[in-house]
């Protein structure tokens, strides 16, 4: 083989895994705080304009943004959304935790992205519960290795709550 084929097969070979790992609901003027894949197929963005002037939640499949919430992007998102967390140090002799959550409200369903970590038996779940009502809620869970970023990085952008969610 010629070094020209070579250098195209290796060319093509990386720019494939770069297409593939592209995360799509982020634009170009946002900065990412949390990505998502989750074990239906589907995603999750949290995203924040690199100027601070909106937050932006993205849920879809990997061709079609099914819910972007909020519509308007101005400085009010960031009270649209509520961030609420916990934490016990100490690891599995003191049932350590790390519980975070980002919470929202749209047409009267609740979203809460939440991503946590247990000592005990070594866990972590992320997901998004979709609440409807008090008898109706889903879990859509998140594939645990696609994770990227911190909800944590939003305690101090958006609305606290004190409100946990097991």
């Amino acid at each position: 083989m010629t070094k020209v084929v070579l250098y195209s097969i290796l060319f093509l070979s990386i720019f494939q895994f770069d297409k593939s790992t592209k995360i799509s609901y982020q634009l170009k003027n946002e900065k990412l705080v949390y990505h998502l894949k989750m074990k239906n197929g589907k995603q999750l963005s949290v995203c924040i304009d690199k100027d601070e002037k909106y937050i932006v939640y993205r849920y879809g499949s990997r061709n079609k943004i099914e819910l972007e919430y909020p519509k308007e992007k101005d400085l009010s998102s960031f009270q649209k959304f509520e961030y609420s967390g916990w934490s016990r140090g100490g690891g599995i002799e003191n049932s350590g935790m790390e519980l975070t959550y980002l919470a929202f409200t749209n047409k009267q369903v609740k979203y809460v992205i939440y991503d946590t970590y247990f000592a005990e038996g070594n866990k972590s779940n992320a997901g998004i519960k979709v609440i409807e009502s008090e008898n109706k809620i889903t879990d859509l869970k998140g594939l645990i290795k696609s994770r990227k970023g911190n909800l944590s990085d939003l305690k101090d952008k958006v609305k606290e709550s004190e409100e946990l969610y097991y």
